[in-house]
């Protein structure tokens, strides 16, 4: 108890300073990294990547190949069936965890072109079938690329499944320990009742959820590569059950955003308030949900939705950790900056978050004297004008504004190419008022400048980066040979600059697993996740070699080493970092016992001087 108050008392301390703006000597890091690099795909699970990966003989891993799910060429194996999709009965009147009525489906529904559009009209392809699939005969998980090739090439892309809140939380039940129940929810709940062209008998969903990449038989060599030779972890989760906003602001806040107005917590519009209870003579389609509509949730016991997940929290002993009459965001909203600092319309109909207020990781790194930056492709002219999007976005914004001035033409090239290129959800800090109207406000660059810095020794000793949609591996409108694309480009320039890279730590992980099946257990830490396993590998000379490491980690533990190697304190009293590192038993390395618990990303290193 006198480690918990400490370290509580700590963080107060720290939380004065950041609001002082007081900032200590650069601190000397603990550990031989002076650089850390966090680059953040998009939306893939753990097993939809390292599904059927082998690490080296010394090594174990928990993936659907080592639990018989599949083979090593993917077929089903011994135990596909603890994988086999079930259909359940549903038609509840209030939202549930519990389902039942259980039966296997006897095939997959089609997987859609949900997400897609074709890259020379940019125009966005219809939630149909996806004919390359139309001879899918099972009823778990599939081998993508016997279907569709893994490259390169235009047309790889494939269908982006349902990743939101209330969706998942249903998918896994909490622990993922029931498998069986992804597609059903995806296809009950769909995409949100919210959703342009989305109904409970369309829902704007099928069988993409269950498929994964083959590594064992081609797929994804390079990360592939990156495993046998650096350090991988088979047990890092995303945050936040749901999508990209919540994620990327956990992955900056440890913490979740929040309505406010004023600068203290308001209710939202009616309208953007989540409702999962099912409509009347419905199975399983949520009441108010989706892109276009409800993204705020109360965790009250009896708000809609709250009621079963806090039942759940009961049931296993852990806090909800939310406040009263708050409202959280728990899937996807814009920011309500530009990357130049315009406000972005708020209003009922306006699906944009409001500035935060939370503490967040580039206050704290400024106040502790350690230099940071955050690094997001196409987020101003200088990333956009050499991208290939950015001369179809002319022609476009010619077709629609022929007879516009010099000046609108260019705002409007601007506004379809940052929407094509840009991550806004990638870029969180933005919605900070104290990063982006403060001096910090010159820390938020683009890959142009990452790249020169690279070259010319001057990064900072922490760097977030995220790539450009097309290349960050998002199923839909990317693919994720584009982000091991993206990955071997960086890697290369670090190759280039060997003083830099002898201090150097880069950790390669995704946002979230954008909704994709996976097998592995995971940790309930309060009301909002964690969520599914998703990838996680260290690059450096100090990762320790071929190693799969265990222990339990989520998008916090990142914070957690940043403030570990620099002796910052917790971001707040509520935020994960606070949380202690796991203890576990000898045999169950995946499950603390000590819950809640998140590691460190320590126990991926090797300081002890052998490389």
């Amino acid at each position: 108890m006198k480690a918990v108050r400490a370290r509580i008392a700590f963080s107060v301390i720290g939380a004065f300073g950041l609001l002082s703006g007081t900032a200590s000597a650069t601190p000397t890091p603990r550990t031989p990294i002076h650089h850390l690099v966090i680059v953040i795909g998009e939306n893939v699970s753990f097993d939809a990547l390292y599904g059927t990966y082998a690490p080296n003989p010394d090594q174990t891993i928990d993936n659907l190949r080592s639990r018989g799910i599949v083979d090593a060429e993917g077929k089903p194996g011994p135990r596909y069936r603890d994988a086999v999709q079930f259909q359940y009965l549903g038609g509840d009147w209030k939202y549930s965890l519990n389902l039942s009525g259980a039966s296997p489906y006897d095939v997959l529904p089609a997987p859609l072109l949900v997400g897609t559009y074709d890259s020379e009209t940019l125009v966005w392809h219809s939630l149909e079938p996806d004919p390359r699939f139309s001879s899918m005969s099972t009823n778990g998980p599939y081998p993508i690329s016997s279907y569709v090739p893994y490259g390169l090439d235009a047309g790889v892309e494939t269908g982006d499944p349902v990743h939101r809140f209330f969706q998942m939380w249903q998918q896994t039940g909490g622990s993922n320990e029931d498998l069986h129940r992804y597609t059903w929810v995806a296809m009950t709940a769909g995409r949100g009742a919210d959703t342009p062209n989305v109904s409970a008998q369309h829902p704007g969903q099928g069988g993409e959820v269950m498929g994964f990449l083959n590594m064992a038989a081609g797929d994804a060599p390079y990360f592939k590569q990156l495993a046998d030779q650096y350090a991988l972890s088979d047990n890092y989760h995303q945050s936040i059950m749901g999508g990209t906003t919540a994620n990327f602001l956990a992955i900056a806040t440890a913490d979740v955003a929040r309505f406010e107005r004023d600068h203290h917590p308001a209710r939202p519009p009616p309208r953007q308030i989540e409702n999962p209870n099912p409509a009347t003579g419905t199975a399983n389609f949520y009441r108010k949900d989706g892109t276009d509509g409800g993204s705020y949730i109360r965790c009250d016991r009896d708000d809609p939705g709250a009621y079963d997940i806090r039942r759940y929290l009961k049931e296993i002993g852990i806090p909800p950790n939310c406040a009263s009459n708050t409202w959280y965001l728990v899937n996807n909203y814009d920011p309500p900056f530009l990357p130049d600092g315009r406000v972005v319309p708020q209003g009922p109909d306006k699906h944009v978050y409001p500035p935060q207020t939370l503490p967040e990781i580039g206050s704290a790194l400024t106040s502790g004297g350690v230099e940071w930056a955050w690094f997001t492709g196409g987020r101003d002219l200088e990333d956009l004008a050499e991208d290939p999007f950015f001369l179809q976005a002319e022609r476009l914004a010619q077709e629609a504004m022929p007879d516009a001035s010099k000046d609108r033409l260019i705002d409007k090239t601007l506004h379809i190419a940052r929407d094509l290129v840009y991550n806004n959800s990638g870029d969180p800090l933005v919605s900070f008022p104290r990063i982006l109207q403060g001096t910090d406000n010159s820390r938020l660059r683009n890959l142009k400048a990452l790249y020169r810095e690279i070259n010319e020794s001057t990064l900072p000793s922490v760097s977030f980066v995220v790539p450009k949609n097309v290349d960050s591996g998002h199923p839909g409108y990317s693919a994720t040979a584009r982000y091991e694309a993206f990955i071997r480009d960086l890697l290369g320039r670090f190759d280039k600059n060997p003083t830099l890279w002898a201090d150097t730590a880069i950790l390669i992980t995704t946002d979230e697993g954008g909704g994709s099946f996976d097998s592995g257990y995971i940790q309930t830490l309060d009301f909002f996740g964690d969520g599914t396993r998703i990838p996680l590998l260290l690059i450096s000379p100090f990762a320790r070699r071929g190693h799969v490491d265990h222990v339990y980690q989520d998008h916090a533990s990142i914070l957690k080493f940043i403030e570990y190697n620099w002796s910052l304190p917790p971001l707040s009293e509520r935020s994960r970092d606070c949380l202690p590192n796991p203890i576990t038993n000898a045999d169950d390395p995946y499950r603390p016992v000590n819950t809640p618990a998140i590691g460190d990303l320590t126990t991926l290193f090797d300081f002890s001087g052998r490389h």
